[in-house]
C-alpha cells in the first residue's frame, strides 16, 4: 500500500500485525507470487497477508542464519535460507521475474537425525555444571501431529516444533514403557532411554561420540525406543536423590541437606545417578560413583571401556563384573587430568558392556580446572572458612576485593499484566539509572522478597543503552543480575510487576566492585598450591555496619583462568 512502512512490508504484516492497516497492495500482489522476509510475525501469518491481498504464492526468505519448516500456508509456499535472499530479491526485482511452485516428493532417504537450529544447549549452569543437559534429544522439527482446533483455525492436525513435540514424543514413549515395564521407576525407563540412544549425524572433529559441543547438543543421543527396552542396566535415581543434588547449589535448607547425608545420600552433584557424567569445574583428579542394577531376567558380566577424553585418563573400578539379575553393583570412576586443555570441556564414552549385545552407552564431559572453589559463599560477619582443590601445582594467593556496602534505590511498581517481558517499553515498570565508572570487575543488581508486598512477583532486567545485558525472571521477587567486567557507562535497571496485586514498594540493590580492597575483609590461604590437594581459606571481617548487605569478592593468584568467589555478607 501507498505509505506502508518499509519493513511491515518486507516482513508482509497482515492487517491485524499492523494495527488494522494491510501493507501489501492488491494491485500488486493480486496473482503473484509473492517474497516475504521471515521474522517478527508468525511465518504463516505472511501467507495469510499474501492471501488476503490476492497473492497466489509465496517465496518465505530467512535473513539469519535459521531453521527451515514446513507450515500450514494459506497459499503454496517455499521456504529459503539467508543465503539465497539476496539473489532472490534481486531477481524479483527484474522486470518480466517469474516464478513457480509446484509440488514435490520428499525423499525417503534421507539422512537423519540432526540438531535443529533452535535446540537448546548445555551446558547446565545449576550444580556446577555437573549434570549432563540436554539428556537426550526426540523428533521436534515439523511434525505432524494432531492439535486442538480453536486454536489453529480449526485444524485437528498441524505441523509443529521444538519442545512442543519432542517432549510429548518422549512423555508417550515413557507410558508405553511403563506399560511394558510397570515396575521400573521414571527415572529407570530415562536410563533406559540415554544408554541406548544413538548420534545425530551434525558432524564435527573429534567424531560426535567424543565431540564436547555435539554431546551438548544431543546429551546422550537421539532417542531410539526399540532398542531401550533391553537395556541391560539402568542407573535409577530417587526423590531423595534428585534433593540431594539440590544441595550443592544450596538450593535446600541445610538442615535438609544435613539429613539427607546421615541417611546415606550423596549432596556432591557430581556423585547423582544419572546416566550421564558431567564435572563443570574438575580440578586435578577426582573419583565419582555411580550405581548400575541389572534389569535383565539373567546374571551377565560387563565389562568396562572408555573412548574419547583426550588428556584424560579414565579409570573404572570394577572394570569388569558380573551381576545377578535385579542386583545392584557400584562403580568408581576416577577421572585424571594429564595434558587436557584446562577451561575448556573434554568429551567421551563410558560404555559397559555383556556377551548378550547389552551396549550401555553412557556420554561424559568434563571441564579441568587450576582451582575448583565456590563460586559464593555467604556470611554474616562472623569469620568464616572453605575448601578449595588444586588442579595445578606451584605457589598459590588470595586477595580480597571489597567489601562494598549495597547502594539501595527505593521505589514501587504497579502491576503490568499487559507485558510478559521485561524491556524498556514495559508500561509499569520503572527504570533506575546506574552509572557504572570505568574499572569495574563485577556489578550485581539484586531485588529481594523481604522488601516487597507478601506474594508479589518481580522480574529485572538491565540494559546499556538499548541493548539487554542481564534479566531475571523467577517466580518471586528474589532476581538478581550479575556482570562481569561491564563496559563503563550508564545503565539503566528495569523493575517490573509481573505478578503483584495493585502495587508493591521494592528495594533495588546495586554492588560495583573495582577489584581493590575496602580494608574490611581478611583473606588467609595456602601459600603453595599441589594437584589434586585440598587447601582451606578463611575470611575475617572487621568495621562493618550493622543491617548492611555486603558485597566482595576473593581473586586467586598463581595460575592463569583462576576464578573468583564472590563473598556476600548480610549483617544482623
Amino acid at each position: 500500500m501507498a505509505g506502508a512502512d518499509a519493513t511491515a512490508l518486507a516482513l508482509c504484516f497482515t492487517a491485524a500485525d499492523n494495527g488494522g492497516t494491510a501493507v501489501l497492495d492488491p494491485a500488486k500482489v493480486a496473482g503473484k507470487i509473492v517474497v516475504c522476509d521471515r521474522g517478527v510475525t508468525a511465518r504463516v501469518s505472511k501467507s495469510q497477508a499474501v492471501q488476503e491481498a490476492g497473492g497466489v504464492g509465496m517465496v518465505l526468505v530467512n535473513t539469519s542464519t535459521n531453521s527451515l519448516n514446513a507450515d500450514f500456508h494459506m497459499v503454496p509456499t517455499v521456504h529459503l535460507q539467508s543465503t539465497d535472499r539476496t539473489a532472490v530479491n534481486d531477481y524479483a526485482a527484474t522486470t518480466g521475474a517469474t516464478a513457480s511452485i509446484s509440488s514435490s516428493v520428499l525423499s525417503t532417504t534421507a539422512a537423519a537425525p540432526f540438531t535443529a537450529s533452535f535446540s537448546s544447549r548445555g551446558p547446565l549452569l545449576a550444580g556446577g555444571g555437573s549434570l549432563l543437559k540436554p539428556d537426550l534429544i526426540a523428533p521436534g522439527q515439523d511434525i505432524l501431529a494432531g492439535v486442538a482446533p480453536p486454536n489453529y483455525g480449526g485444524r485437528l492436525f498441524d505441523l509443529l516444533s521444538g519442545t512442543s513435540m519432542s517432549s510429548p514424543h518422549v512423555a508417550g514413549i515413557a507410558a508405553l514403557f511403563k506399560e511394558a515395564k510397570p515396575n521400573w521407576s521414571p527415572m529407570a525407563i530415562k536410563s533406559a532411554l540415554m544408554t541406548s540412544a544413538g548420534d545425530v549425524l551434525d558432524g564435527g572433529t573429534p567424531a560426535p561420540t567424543s565431540n564436547p559441543v555435539l554431546i551438548f547438543r544431543q546429551g546422550a543421543g537421539h532417542v531410539r525406543p526399540n532398542n531401550a527396552l533391553d537395556p541391560g542396566l539402568v542407573f535409577d535415581s530417587s526423590w531423595n536423590d534428585w534433593l540431594a543434588f539440590l544441595c550443592e547449589g544450596k538450593l535446600l535448607a541445610a538442615g535438609t541437606c544435613t539429613a539427607l547425608r546421615n541417611a546415606g545420600y550423596s549432596t556432591d552433584a557430581g556423585n547423582f545417578n544419572s546416566p550421564s557424567i558431567a564435572l563443570g569445574a574438575m580440578a586435578g583428579s577426582v573419583t565419582i560413583t555411580r550405581t548400575v542394577t541389572n534389569v535383565s531376567k539373567t546374571a551377565s558380566t560387563y565389562n568396562a571401556s572408555v573412548s574419547g577424553m583426550t588428556g584424560m585418563s579414565v579409570s573404572v573400578s570394577p572394570a569388569s563384573f558380573t551381576i545377578a539379575a535385579g542386583a545392584k553393583q557400584k562403580l568408581r570412576i576416577t577421572i585424571t587430568r594429564t595434558s587436557a586443555t584446562l577451561n575448556a570441556y573434554t568429551g567421551g564414552q563410558l560404555t559397559l558392556s555383556d556377551a548378550a549385545a547389552h551396549v550401555v552407552r553412557v556420554p561424559m564431559v568434563v571441564r579441568p580446572v587450576a582451582l575448583s572453589a565456590p563460586a559464593q559463599v555467604n556470611g554474616n560477619g562472623a569469620a568464616l572458612n572453605y575448601d578449595v582443590t588444586f588442579g595445578f601445582s606451584g605457589p598459590f594467593g588470595a586477595s580480597p576485593v571489597g567489601l562494598v556496602p549495597a547502594a539501595v534505590t527505593a521505589g514501587v511498581v504497579a502491576d503490568d499484566p499487559t507485558d510478559s517481558t521485561c524491556s524498556l517499553a514495559s508500561p509499569n515498570a520503572q527504570q533506575i539509572p546506574v552509572n557504572i565508572p570505568a574499572g569495574t570487575t563485577f556489578a550485581r543488581f539484586s531485588l529481594f522478597d523481604a522488601d516487597v508486598n507478601a506474594g508479589s512477583d518481580l522480574d529485572m532486567c538491565v540494559f546499556n543503552g538499548s541493548t539487554l545485558v542481564g534479566s531475571s525472571g523467577s517466580g518471586t521477587s528474589a532476581e538478581e543480575v550479575n556482570l562481569s567486567n561491564p563496559a563503563a557507562g550508564t545503565y539503566t535497571v528495569v523493575v517490573q510487576g509481573w505478578g503483584v496485586v495493585g502495587s508493591t514498594p521494592f528495594k533495588l540493590h546495586s554492588w560495583l566492585l573495582d577489584g581493590s580492597s575496602a580494608g574490611n575483609m581478611t583473606v588467609s590461604a595456602p601459600a603453595t598450591a599441589t594437584t589434586g590437594a585440598t587447601g582451606t581459606v578463611s575470611l575475617g571481617f572487621s568495621g562493618l555496619a550493622a543491617a548492611t548487605r555486603y558485597l566482595g569478592a576473593v581473586n586467586y593468584s598463581g595460575s592463569t583462568g583462576l576464578p573468583t568467589t564472590i563473598v556476600r555478607i548480610d549483617t544482623p
